[in-house]
């Protein structure tokens, strides 16, 4: 099995794997909305969770999922208009929290229109959790589950190599540069999302496997670095990271 960072979860198809992050979602919502009554949960764009949304929404297994109780959070957003077709929160409510029974008042788009979007949201957030310090690297929420991807340049969020948001320590911040595919991004950081109870990492199919192998080899040299394999920055204080991988992407 491929040596990552963390715990690694491989299922032979997505199918498999789709059901395993569930159950762990609803398990972290579970005791979430036991011990502290609100489930806080980010989630990323993009067309390898999109199947996942709509089964949280359909599959019987997650009917216990206690969405009234349930915050969504973005990961990270295009600038771009809600009702764009790469817009992540118009994917996410289409997908899940149009069907979901999620209250419109605890599904938060980033307002990535507005003249400071990071400011924005950092104020969102600080009311949902009761923050009345200034966002700093050492005063954070603390999110159930964030739920993440990867792209083959190994970015994750809008974390993007040699950007730079990789040293921000805000808790959502905006990146732009030459290896950022456009538009400009909003973005979670990483003192926000290392902050989390629960991280995992979404990885598929064949394409992901190379990139997978980069994160493994430099976890291995025990060097990592954000400028060019920007996810080996990912790792939660508090808790461990998962990666949900098919066969496929594991090799």
């Amino acid at each position: 099995m491929i040596k990552l960072p963390g715990t690694v979860v491989v299922k032979p198809d997505t199918e498999a794997l789709f059901e395993k992050l569930g159950a762990d979602l609803l398990h972290s919502a579970e005791v979430a909305v036991e011990k502290r009554g609100v489930f806080h949960l980010a989630l990323s764009g993009g067309g390898t969770p999109e199947p996942f949304y709509v089964r949280l929404v359909t599959d019987p297994l997650f009917r216990g999922i206690p969405w009234a109780q349930t915050h969504i959070w973005i990961v990270d957003e295009r600038c771009v208009p809600e009702d764009h077709e790469k817009s992540n929160i118009k994917m996410i409510r289409e997908a899940m929290t149009d069907h979901a029974g999620i209250p419109a008042s605890q599904v938060h788009a980033m307002p990535v229109l507005a003249d400071d979007p990071a400011a924005e949201y950092e104020a969102t957030l600080a009311e949902a959790f009761g923050i009345t310090d200034a966002p700093s690297d050492s005063n954070h929420p603390v999110l159930d589950f964030i739920l993440l991807g990867m792209g083959g340049d190994c970015h994750t969020a809008s974390l993007f190599p040699e950007s730079p948001a990789l040293h921000s320590t805000r808790w959502i911040d905006t990146n732009d540069g030459e290896k950022v595919v456009p538009p400009p991004r909003v973005t979670m950081t990483y003192p926000l999302i290392n902050a989390a109870r629960h991280v995992g990492v979404l990885a598929v199919g064949v394409g992901k496997t190379a990139a997978l192998q980069s994160v493994a080899d430099q976890a291995a040299s025990g060097s990592p670095d954000i400028e060019q394999i920007p996810i080996s920055g990912i790792a939660p204080k508090s808790s461990d990271l998962i990666w949900y991988l098919d066969q496929a992407a594991a090799g």
